[in-house]
């Protein structure tokens, strides 16, 4: 049975290092004004697995996406995070081991997740693609 408890967010970054760490402190402030709980692992979770989703759009994809969309909804015990670019390459380090040097932190996002009892999903678009991360969240 849901709760019926639901709030969500928006905002579009530049594609530019600086804009990982503004969007971690956006979406602490949104968790925060919406009296939910940040400071703890779930919270700290959170600001891995977005970080790393917004590193990733802003070092391999900006080239054909100047920006990046991120966004937070929190329904009924669930906290979907989405990062969406322009670019339409979906990696391959969320759905398989990777040996190369890179993709390691995608990686870690999933390894994350999936011991969080989360989800991870790319979501293709005509214009690029979104990466959504569903983690179980308190509400209260």
């Amino acid at each position: 049975m849901g709760t019926g408890y639901e709030r969500s967010c928006w905002f579009t970054l530049p594609a530019q290092p600086a804009s990982v760490s503004q969007a971690r402190r956006a979406l602490a402030d949104h968790l925060t004004y919406w009296g939910l709980p940040y400071g703890h692992d779930l919270g700290y979770a959170l600001k891995l697995v977005a970080s790393e989703l917004i590193t990733n759009s802003v070092e391999h994809a900006a080239v054909l996406s100047p920006e990046v969309s991120v966004t937070c909804t929190v329904h009924d015990g669930w906290l979907w995070l989405g990062v969406r670019d322009r670019h339409p390459y979906r990696p391959v380090a969320l759905l398989e081991t990777v040996d190369d040097t890179s993709g390691r932190g995608l990686l870690i996002v999933r390894n994350i997740v999936t011991e969080l009892g989360g989800q991870i999903h790319i979501e293709a678009h005509p214009d690029g693609k979104t990466l959504w991360v569903i983690l179980p969240w308190p509400v209260a």
